[in-house]
Protein backbone atom coordinates (compact mmCIF):
# COMPACT_ATOMS: atom_id res chain seq x y z
CA UNK A 1 0.00 0.00 0.00
CA UNK A 2 1.36 3.51 -0.85
CA UNK A 3 1.58 5.96 1.76
CA UNK A 4 0.44 8.89 -0.17
CA UNK A 5 1.77 11.26 2.78
CA UNK A 6 5.02 10.16 2.40
CA UNK A 7 7.38 12.94 1.86
CA UNK A 8 9.69 11.29 -0.59
CA UNK A 9 5.83 10.13 -2.22
CA UNK A 10 4.74 13.67 -2.52
CA UNK A 11 8.24 14.61 -3.87
CA UNK A 12 8.04 12.34 -6.76
CA UNK A 13 4.20 13.19 -6.89
CA UNK A 14 5.44 16.99 -7.85
CA UNK A 15 8.38 15.70 -10.26
CA UNK A 16 5.86 13.61 -11.91
CA UNK A 17 3.24 16.33 -12.18
CA UNK A 18 6.09 18.58 -13.35
CA UNK A 19 6.70 16.45 -16.41
CA UNK A 20 3.14 15.77 -17.37
CA UNK A 21 2.75 19.38 -17.19
CA UNK A 22 6.00 19.76 -19.82
CA UNK A 23 4.65 16.79 -22.08
CA UNK A 24 1.28 19.08 -22.38
CA UNK A 25 3.05 22.54 -23.19
CA UNK A 26 4.45 20.79 -25.85
CA UNK A 27 1.64 19.02 -27.19
CA UNK A 28 -0.11 22.58 -27.53
CA UNK A 29 2.80 24.70 -28.96
CA UNK A 30 2.71 21.17 -31.43
CA UNK A 31 -0.96 21.57 -31.71
CA UNK A 32 -0.53 25.86 -32.23
CA UNK A 33 1.71 25.67 -34.93
CA UNK A 34 -0.47 23.01 -36.80
CA UNK A 35 -3.61 24.34 -36.87
CA UNK A 36 -1.74 27.92 -37.20
CA UNK A 37 -3.44 28.16 -40.60
CA UNK A 38 -6.94 29.29 -39.34
CA UNK A 39 -5.18 32.14 -37.61
CA UNK A 40 -4.20 33.71 -40.85
CA UNK A 41 -7.46 32.33 -42.98
CA UNK A 42 -8.56 35.58 -40.23
CA UNK A 43 -5.98 37.64 -41.00
CA UNK A 44 -5.80 37.26 -44.39
CA UNK A 45 -9.73 37.54 -45.10
CA UNK A 46 -10.51 33.74 -46.58
CA UNK A 47 -12.32 33.17 -43.37
CA UNK A 48 -14.93 35.90 -41.78
CA UNK A 49 -15.09 36.24 -38.02
CA UNK A 50 -18.04 35.03 -36.53
CA UNK A 51 -19.02 37.05 -33.33
CA UNK A 52 -18.74 35.77 -30.66
CA UNK A 53 -17.74 32.40 -31.33
CA UNK A 54 -14.32 33.05 -31.97
CA UNK A 55 -13.45 35.23 -29.07
CA UNK A 56 -14.01 32.35 -27.07
CA UNK A 57 -12.10 30.21 -29.49
CA UNK A 58 -9.21 32.81 -29.27
CA UNK A 59 -8.95 32.86 -25.80
CA UNK A 60 -9.48 29.31 -25.00
CA UNK A 61 -6.54 28.12 -27.35
CA UNK A 62 -4.15 31.13 -26.29
CA UNK A 63 -5.18 31.21 -22.33
CA UNK A 64 -3.93 27.97 -21.75
CA UNK A 65 -0.51 28.18 -23.43
CA UNK A 66 -0.15 31.44 -21.06
CA UNK A 67 -1.34 28.94 -18.24
CA UNK A 68 1.41 26.84 -19.02
CA UNK A 69 4.25 28.97 -19.02
CA UNK A 70 3.42 30.69 -15.42
CA UNK A 71 3.35 27.04 -14.30
CA UNK A 72 6.38 26.31 -15.69
CA UNK A 73 7.60 29.67 -14.32
CA UNK A 74 6.84 28.25 -10.71
CA UNK A 75 9.29 25.34 -11.23
CA UNK A 76 12.58 28.01 -11.81
CA UNK A 77 12.13 30.59 -9.22
CA UNK A 78 15.43 29.20 -7.60
CA UNK A 79 17.04 31.22 -9.95
CA UNK A 80 14.72 34.62 -9.09
CA UNK A 81 14.78 36.70 -6.39
CA UNK A 82 11.84 36.84 -3.96
CA UNK A 83 8.25 37.59 -6.46
CA UNK A 84 4.32 38.11 -5.95
CA UNK A 85 3.39 34.73 -5.24
CA UNK A 86 -0.07 35.37 -5.18
CA UNK A 87 0.14 37.47 -8.32
CA UNK A 88 1.74 34.34 -10.17
CA UNK A 89 -1.14 32.37 -9.08
CA UNK A 90 -3.54 33.85 -9.80
CA UNK A 91 -2.28 34.60 -12.95
CA UNK A 92 -2.09 30.76 -13.62
CA UNK A 93 -6.00 30.11 -12.09
CA UNK A 94 -7.01 32.45 -14.41
CA UNK A 95 -5.69 31.64 -17.52
CA UNK A 96 -6.58 27.92 -17.24
CA UNK A 97 -10.06 28.70 -15.90
CA UNK A 98 -10.39 31.19 -19.01
CA UNK A 99 -9.61 28.28 -21.10
CA UNK A 100 -12.38 25.61 -19.20
CA UNK A 101 -14.96 28.46 -19.63
CA UNK A 102 -13.89 29.71 -23.26
CA UNK A 103 -13.93 25.89 -24.46
CA UNK A 104 -17.21 24.75 -22.74
CA UNK A 105 -18.76 27.93 -24.06
CA UNK A 106 -17.43 27.78 -27.38
CA UNK A 107 -19.26 23.92 -27.45
CA UNK A 108 -22.31 24.96 -26.02
CA UNK A 109 -22.52 27.85 -28.74
CA UNK A 110 -21.93 25.29 -31.40
CA UNK A 111 -24.63 23.00 -29.88
CA UNK A 112 -27.04 25.66 -29.83
CA UNK A 113 -26.48 26.30 -33.23
CA UNK A 114 -27.48 22.63 -34.09
CA UNK A 115 -30.71 23.15 -32.28
CA UNK A 116 -31.09 26.00 -35.04
CA UNK A 117 -31.37 28.54 -31.76
CA UNK A 118 -34.29 26.55 -30.25
CA UNK A 119 -35.24 28.27 -26.74
CA UNK A 120 -36.18 24.84 -25.12
CA UNK A 121 -32.17 24.67 -25.64
CA UNK A 122 -30.87 28.23 -25.19
CA UNK A 123 -32.58 28.58 -21.87
CA UNK A 124 -30.94 25.55 -19.85
CA UNK A 125 -27.98 25.42 -21.39
CA UNK A 126 -27.40 29.50 -20.85
CA UNK A 127 -28.23 29.07 -17.09
CA UNK A 128 -25.98 26.20 -16.60
CA UNK A 129 -23.38 28.09 -18.46
CA UNK A 130 -23.41 31.13 -16.07
CA UNK A 131 -23.57 28.93 -13.18
CA UNK A 132 -20.14 27.80 -14.63
CA UNK A 133 -18.76 30.89 -14.97
CA UNK A 134 -19.63 31.72 -11.48
CA UNK A 135 -17.87 28.97 -10.11
CA UNK A 136 -14.80 28.79 -12.06
CA UNK A 137 -14.42 32.68 -11.47
CA UNK A 138 -14.28 32.18 -8.01
CA UNK A 139 -12.60 29.05 -8.79
CA UNK A 140 -9.08 31.78 -10.27
CA UNK A 141 -9.00 32.89 -6.72
CA UNK A 142 -8.92 29.72 -4.82
CA UNK A 143 -5.10 29.18 -4.47
CA UNK A 144 -3.31 31.26 -1.62
CA UNK A 145 0.85 31.12 -1.65
CA UNK A 146 3.45 32.91 -0.58
CA UNK A 147 7.41 33.07 -0.97
CA UNK A 148 9.35 30.98 1.43
CA UNK A 149 13.18 32.30 1.36
CA UNK A 150 14.33 28.69 3.28
CA UNK A 151 13.13 27.30 0.00
CA UNK A 152 13.10 30.13 -2.00
CA UNK A 153 9.92 29.35 -3.93
CA UNK A 154 6.43 30.12 -3.33
CA UNK A 155 4.39 27.82 -1.08
CA UNK A 156 0.02 27.17 -1.44
CA UNK A 157 -0.54 28.47 1.98
CA UNK A 158 -4.51 27.45 1.47
CA UNK A 159 -6.97 25.92 -0.84
CA UNK A 160 -10.23 25.05 -0.99
CA UNK A 161 -10.98 21.37 -1.36
CA UNK A 162 -14.60 21.52 -1.32
CA UNK A 163 -15.52 24.09 -3.82
CA UNK A 164 -12.75 22.40 -5.88
CA UNK A 165 -14.55 19.59 -5.96
CA UNK A 166 -18.11 21.23 -6.90
CA UNK A 167 -16.16 22.90 -9.27
CA UNK A 168 -14.81 19.64 -10.88
CA UNK A 169 -18.34 17.65 -10.73
CA UNK A 170 -20.02 20.87 -11.99
CA UNK A 171 -17.75 21.23 -15.08
CA UNK A 172 -18.08 17.29 -15.51
CA UNK A 173 -21.98 17.75 -15.66
CA UNK A 174 -21.81 20.72 -18.00
CA UNK A 175 -20.10 18.75 -20.63
CA UNK A 176 -21.82 15.84 -20.19
CA UNK A 177 -25.47 17.69 -20.77
CA UNK A 178 -23.54 19.75 -23.70
CA UNK A 179 -22.77 16.25 -25.26
CA UNK A 180 -26.15 14.77 -24.60
CA UNK A 181 -27.92 17.60 -26.21
CA UNK A 182 -25.46 17.77 -28.98
CA UNK A 183 -25.77 13.81 -29.65
CA UNK A 184 -29.22 14.19 -30.37
CA UNK A 185 -29.13 17.07 -32.62
CA UNK A 186 -26.68 15.14 -34.64
CA UNK A 187 -28.63 11.94 -34.30
CA UNK A 188 -31.83 14.08 -35.18
CA UNK A 189 -30.04 15.18 -38.39
CA UNK A 190 -28.62 11.49 -39.65
CA UNK A 191 -30.47 8.52 -40.37
CA UNK A 192 -30.53 5.50 -38.34
CA UNK A 193 -27.75 3.68 -40.59
CA UNK A 194 -25.52 6.92 -39.54
CA UNK A 195 -22.36 5.45 -39.35
CA UNK A 196 -20.83 6.07 -35.77
CA UNK A 197 -16.98 6.68 -36.35
CA UNK A 198 -18.68 9.68 -38.46
CA UNK A 199 -20.34 10.35 -35.61
CA UNK A 200 -17.73 10.88 -33.04
CA UNK A 201 -15.16 12.20 -35.67
CA UNK A 202 -16.71 13.99 -38.87
CA UNK A 203 -19.30 15.85 -36.56
CA UNK A 204 -16.92 16.42 -33.41
CA UNK A 205 -18.77 14.17 -30.99
CA UNK A 206 -15.16 12.59 -30.04
CA UNK A 207 -14.62 16.06 -28.53
CA UNK A 208 -17.00 16.00 -26.06
CA UNK A 209 -16.13 12.93 -25.06
CA UNK A 210 -12.82 13.75 -24.67
CA UNK A 211 -13.47 16.84 -22.85
CA UNK A 212 -16.16 15.08 -19.99
CA UNK A 213 -13.72 12.01 -19.74
CA UNK A 214 -9.94 13.80 -19.19
CA UNK A 215 -11.91 15.75 -16.47
CA UNK A 216 -13.21 13.05 -14.69
CA UNK A 217 -9.55 11.96 -13.46
CA UNK A 218 -8.76 15.04 -11.49
CA UNK A 219 -12.17 15.21 -10.22
CA UNK A 220 -11.93 11.88 -8.27
CA UNK A 221 -8.23 12.45 -7.38
CA UNK A 222 -9.67 15.20 -5.59
CA UNK A 223 -12.28 13.63 -3.70
CA UNK A 224 -9.73 10.97 -2.59
CA UNK A 225 -7.43 13.68 -1.48
CA UNK A 226 -4.49 11.47 -1.56
CA UNK A 227 -2.04 13.72 0.31
CA UNK A 228 -1.95 17.57 1.07
CA UNK A 229 -0.16 18.63 -2.41
CA UNK A 230 -3.41 17.01 -4.23
CA UNK A 231 -5.56 19.81 -3.88
CA UNK A 232 -3.52 22.35 -5.19
CA UNK A 233 -1.94 20.41 -8.11
CA UNK A 234 -5.40 19.35 -9.34
CA UNK A 235 -6.84 23.23 -9.35
CA UNK A 236 -3.98 23.51 -12.17
CA UNK A 237 -4.04 19.84 -13.48
CA UNK A 238 -8.03 19.93 -14.39
CA UNK A 239 -7.59 22.54 -17.38
CA UNK A 240 -4.21 21.17 -18.61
Amino acid sequence: MVNWSDPAEIAKDAAVFQDVIYALFGVCVWELFMTCDFEWSLITGQRKFRWPLVIFFFLSRYCIILAFIGLMATYHLRYCAQINCAALYTFNSWTGNMSILCASTSLMLRTIALWERSKKVIVPLGILCLGHWAFLYRGMFLVSASWDPTANACIVDATNPSLLTITFFYTMGFDLIILLFTMFALMGKHSARTDLWKLLFTDGLVYFVVTFTTNSLPAILNVLNLNSKSAPLLAFFRWS
